[in-house]
């Protein structure tokens, strides 16, 4: 027999709807504090070991081992930065050893291979050739003022990343320091009756998303291997550079493929610019490369990932993802599957009876 939705059930779920909202406008927020509670669960073994340590029978302080782990965490990010720093540096003398010669053969090289193979496409829409439209366009981007949109741009990205790095220091120290800090805060703001379905959806979701995260670093890893080796066969530059690159690129569901191939074909070309290299066979290869990956991406590792590991049928996916794509952009398609997995424990758990509800989350147990 279905359960009958009662008045406190209906009152609940406008709630609920309440929440999400609240959540949606202050997603910068929220994306903050779920970051600064992911690292705290990376780093709270480490607080937990120095914890053990005694120093003349006084136990370590919690915020010490908070502020060492949390220094050690920035050690190992800065590390990584400084390994692929050369890699990058490799590629600004690239850039700034490109000769005009190489650089007008291959755009003479590009344009003819477009007029003549994309000609049907007709970009411009009133017959103009496709090469003078899209020359047209690169003309008006590095146009004054295009180059100042972007570095204004530019810079206000640089402040809005400090404020973020800032942000999410500051939380994850507090989070490491006191391990139950975030279920505390939750319970603090929950009724007393609904606390143990509080506790079963922190630790539901925690699991959950646990073997999601697991999977991404599966999905990067497996990118980063094909892409690089890929790469390296055929002879292209900075491939493990490039190859993880794309592979950090490829969380992001859908347009980050694209980008990820993009900026690759970019640094591949500038390389090949600066030297002897056939840049045309280099690219092609790579375009391969890169193809070769998203298919390995799209039917094997993608299906795992984003549909068995949350129980969630594909499509089912794809439908959060491009709403999520249209309120938030970029941010919000890397954080819907964790969202929309904490929306279906919640609900599974406070509002089941619920005829939608119930078939949303049948997948969940």
């Amino acid at each position: 027999m279905r359960f009958k939705p009662s008045t406190n059930s209906i009152i609940g779920l406008i709630g609920f709807a309440i929440l999400g909202y609240a959540i949606w406008r202050f997603s910068e927020l929220v994306g903050y504090l779920l970051i600064s509670v992911a690292l705290s669960f990376v780093g709270r073994p480490m607080v937990l070991m120095l914890q053990r340590i005694s120093i003349r029978g006084r136990k370590f302080p919690s915020s010490i081992g908070a502020a060492l782990t949390l220094a050690v965490m920035l050690s190992l990010t800065i590390s990584l930065t400084q390994l692929f720093a050369p890699l990058f540096a490799e590629q600004a003398r690239a850039v700034q050893g490109m000769n005009d010669i190489g650089v007008e053969r291959m755009a003479n090289e590009t344009f003819s291979w477009i007029d003549h193979n994309l000609n049907w496409l007709n970009l411009s829409g009133d017959g103009q050739q496709n090469s003078a439209f899209l020359l047209e366009q690169i003309q008006g981007f590095v146009q004054i003022d295009g180059i100042g949109s972007f570095f204004g741009a530019f810079l206000q990205g640089l402040g809005d990343g400090f404020v973020a790095v800032f942000s999410i220091l500051f939380m994850t120290f507090f989070f490491l320091k006191d391990g139950a800090l975030f279920r505390n805060i939750i319970e603090a703001i929950t009724p007393d009756k609904l606390v143990p379905k509080i506790n079963s959806i922190i630790d539901r979701t925690s699991a959950l998303l646990t073997r999601y995260f697991g999977g991404l670093v599966v999905q990067v890893t497996i990118i980063t291997t094909i892409v690089s080796l890929g790469l390296s066969i055929i002879g292209a530059p900075n491939a493990f550079l490039i190859g993880f690159m794309a592979g950090i690129f490829n969380l992001i569901p859908y347009i980050g493929p694209m980008a990820g191939t993009g900026l690759g074909l970019v640094l591949i070309a500038t390389s090949a610019l600066s030297g002897a290299s056939d840049t045309s066979g280099i690219l092609l290869g790579s375009l391969g490369v890169f193809a070769i990956a998203q298919l390995v991406d799209n039917f094997f590792t993608q299906p795992v990932v984003f549909a068995n590991r949350v129980h969630a049928h594909p499509l089912e996916i794809f439908i959060v993802i491009s709403i999520a794509g249209n309120l938030a952009g970029a941010a919000g398609m890397v954080l819907a599957i964790p969202s929309y997995t904490l929306f279906r424990i919640i609900g599974q758990e406070l509002f089941s009876g619920f005829k939608v509800i119930d078939e949303l989350t049948k997948n969940l147990d």
